[in-house]
Formats: structure tokens, sequence, C-alpha cells
């Protein structure tokens, strides 16, 4: 299995944790939405960390996993932004309700793509693509 297919899969995990975790606080224990997913959004990058350590880079024996975790927190930040970013600025080419879904797509993608290159070339530097 390709590297990027298992960072992929790792990120529907993350994905996965992400908006249980953020149902769980919000709705379920009435958090407010601002701390429901600050709280949801560390959880599942932390989660994607693990997965990606261990499954997709496979740098379990790495001496520095704290500043592995560090980098990757950092990472997913980056990326969280250029995906909104994408996102919003695709979302104002139309009001058609549907194409929204296109720049959420947009945005993900291009997110997924800055978390790879710098999980690659960054995070989990002894990597190879």
């Amino acid at each position: 299995m390709t590297q990027m297919i298992k960072f992929a899969l790792v990120g529907v995990t993350g994905f996965a944790v992400d908006v249980s975790i953020f149902t769980l606080l919000s709705l379920g224990l009435s958090l407010q939405i601002e701390w429901a997913r600050a709280i949801a959004f560390l959880i599942a990058a932390f989660t994607t960390w693990v997965g990606n350590r261990h499954f997709t880079f496979d740098t379990a024996s790495a001496n520095k996993p704290v500043l592995e975790c560090q980098k990757s927190l950092i990472s997913a930040g980056f990326a969280g932004a250029i995906n909104i970013g994408v996102f919003k600025g695709v979302a104002l080419y139309s009001d058609d309700i549907l194409f929204v879904y296109f720049a959420f797509i947009c945005g993900v993608l291009a997110g997924m793509v800055l978390n790879y290159l710098l999980s690659a070339f960054w995070v989990f530097k002894t990597a190879r693509i």
C-alpha cells in the first residue's frame, strides 16, 4: 500500500475521531462549541500522529516522540488553516448550495497534501516517499 493511501486512511480515522469527540462534547455534554472543537481537534491530531507514526511512516523507534508529536500538531494546524482558506476562497465563486461541497473537498485535499508533505519532510523526516 502506498504511503499516501496509508496517510489518507489515517486521516479518515482522525476525521471520525474529530467528529465523534466534537459531537460527544458539544451535544452530549453541552460544552461550548469552541471548546468542543478545540478539544476534538487536539485529540484527532494526536490520533493521526499515532496512526501515521506506526502505520504510514513506521517510525515507532524514533528517539524523540514528544518532539515528533509537537511537529505533527503544528503541521495539522497549518494544514487546517490552508483547508479553511481554500474552502472559503473556492466557496466565494458560487452561491449554489451544492458548490459548497466542491469547496469543502478542495479544502480537504489542499490541507491533506500540505499535511502529507510536512509529515514526510519534517515531522517524520526519516520517511521515504
